[in-house]
């Protein structure tokens, strides 16, 4: 389908009033900028948002689409910040909660491969280290980029709402984002 026919169909929701914005979802840079430079040369609506995933075991977003995004207006949508739950803690041990999503779904293993694994037990343990739950930890992060716009949360309880809401008050120090910063230069993006 050709962007610039995406756009018009899109376009005639927003003249119509069905919908305000619109977005992109799973884009690269390249992506983004087609569809940039479509809307500007058709006189059509720009897209004001991405929803890509990241989280502090996948930061690949940073490399290519945050300075563009950020300096285009085109706010991240971050979605799985808590890697499937694997940045909660709650699969630490080896663990398999009842009714949790990777106990569930097997099938889901990008973030139970060793490597990421082990990098989500170091953030895990960091959190804790700050007297931090692990899910506010990992969500306060992904809150403090500026190219974030929205933390797309996920919960299956009232609890986990409330504290995955609540981290929207956590603000981390100078000091930890430089921990975190050194974690992730021992092992960048395990979980792509």
């Amino acid at each position: 389908m050709p962007i610039e026919e995406t756009l018009a169909a899109l376009g005639e929701l927003v003249k119509a009033g069905k919908i305000r914005h619109i977005g992109v979802s799973n884009e690269t840079p390249w992506g983004v900028a087609q569809f940039l430079r479509a809307a500007e040369k058709a006189g059509l609506p720009k897209i004001v948002s991405i929803q890509n995933p990241y989280s502090l075991v996948n930061r690949t977003f940073e490399t290519g689409l945050s300075e563009f995004t950020h300096k285009e207006g085109v706010g991240l949508l971050a979605y799985s910040p808590l890697a499937f739950g694997w940045l909660s803690g709650k699969y630490e041990g080896g663990a398999r909660p009842a009714g949790a999503r990777i106990t569930l779904f097997e099938r889901f293993a990008r973030y139970s491969k060793p490597h990421s694994v082990a990098a989500i037990t170091r953030y895990v343990e960091l959190a804790k280290r700050h007297g931090l739950t692990p899910a506010q930890f990992a969500l306060a992060f992904v809150n403090s980029r500026p190219f974030t716009t929205s933390n797309l949360i996920g919960a299956t309880t009232m609890p986990q709402l409330k504290e995955n809401i609540d981290s929207v008050d956590i603000e981390l120090s100078d000091e930890i984002l430089a921990e975190i910063d050194a974690l992730h230069e021992l092992q960048p993006n395990p979980a792509p």
